[in-house]
């Protein structure tokens, strides 16, 4: 269907529809990337009038119809890895939507460079003031990538400034530049996780998160790498890869439960013994109590004889959770 009127008409009539598309895409687009990736950031625009009206009469003696036009909404994610680039790829495409256009986009110096993965998408739900559906352009990129865009958009001026061969020569080493410091990062990260803390890091960062859910506040101590790596090994390997939902099922279950032991036993508490409370002021402690509560004999395997067993033991008692007793 044609729509009928002049563009800054059309424009004004499609305006609180393109604003109302923005939000939905870019709602859905949060919340399914949220269980995807641990950092990224959603942006996105509905094109102005002025910006789309330039469009439509871009070519002289043939105006564009403003059903052609597929980026009037537009959202930009942004990630900081390539490998959370291909997890945002991997998610969109299964996202359900319709997907119009997907594109990889590579560097050419003399041209204005948009690098990342380019998708146009339709969510058939999501209409204008015709009925007609809304497509948005959806523009994956790592922070380096975007801010190369965000630098080439100002040398270059959307394509409308030509380059001397100098200056081409230039912003082609940029472009391999960004393209270096991507890969440098994507190396690092790989080999971030073949080093001995990386997965007890992680796990702390779990605990940190749920710890701070429960009372409202960071932990009070600092979290230590060396009891988690004693505590990990009451966990199985597939337990370990599991860590996260594991935690999470276990403090929603007991959060009010959760939530007063530990205020029980901080220190401003009047009953605080140190020797028997000091793991309460340690995001550590919900590994403890989890294990107490879910495999005792793991934990048990995995503190006795080492120098948290005796605190450990205090902890779970004063939990009312008592580790079992194993004979000589």
């Amino acid at each position: 269907m044609t729509v009928e009127g002049s563009p800054g008409q059309i424009y004004q009539l499609a305006r609180p529809h393109l604003d109302a598309a923005l939000r939905s895409y870019k709602d859905i687009t949060q919340q399914g990337l949220k269980n995807e990736i641990s950092d990224y950031y959603v942006s996105g625009r509905v094109k102005t009038a002025r910006s789309l009206i330039r469009k439509l009469r871009k070519e002289i003696g043939n105006p564009r119809s403003w059903e052609s036009i597929q980026d009037k909404v537009g959202i930009r994610v942004i990630c900081s890895t390539k490998s959370d680039l291909k997890r945002a790829a991997k998610w969109l495409d299964g996202s359900g939507w319709n997907v119009v256009e997907r594109a990889v986009k590579t560097a050419d110096h003399d041209r204005l460079f948009y690098p990342g993965i380019h998708y146009i998408v339709e969510n058939n739900s999501i209409v204008d003031h015709t009925g007609a559906v809304i497509p948005c352009e959806i523009q994956l990129r790592t922070r380096a990538q975007d801010a190369w865009s965000v630098v080439s958009h100002r040398l270059l001026y959307k394509g409308l400034i030509e380059p001397p061969s100098k200056m081409k020569r230039a912003i082609t080493r940029l472009t391999v530049v960004v393209e270096m410091f991507d890969d440098e990062v994507h190396r690092m990260m790989k080999r971030r996780k073949r080093l001995p803390a990386y997965r007890p890091a992680l796990m702390l960062e779990a605990l940190d998160e749920q710890y701070e859910t429960l009372t409202g506040e960071p932990s009070g101590g600092l979290p230590d790498i060396d009891i988690m790596q004693v505590l990990m090994n009451s966990y199985s390997a597939p337990d370990i890869d599991s860590f996260d939902s594991i935690l999470k099922g276990f403090v929603q279950s007991k959060e009010q439960e959760l939530a007063a032991l530990i205020k029980k036993h901080q220190p401003d508490a009047d009953t605080y013994v140190d020797s028997r409370d000091w793991l309460y002021t340690q995001p550590e402690v919900l590994c403890v109590l989890e294990r107490a509560a879910s495999a005792p004999y793991l934990l048990l395997h995995a503190i006795q004889d080492t120098d948290l067993e005796d605190v450990v033991r205090r902890t779970c008692v004063a939990a009312g959770n008592q580790l079992p007793n194993v004979g000589p």
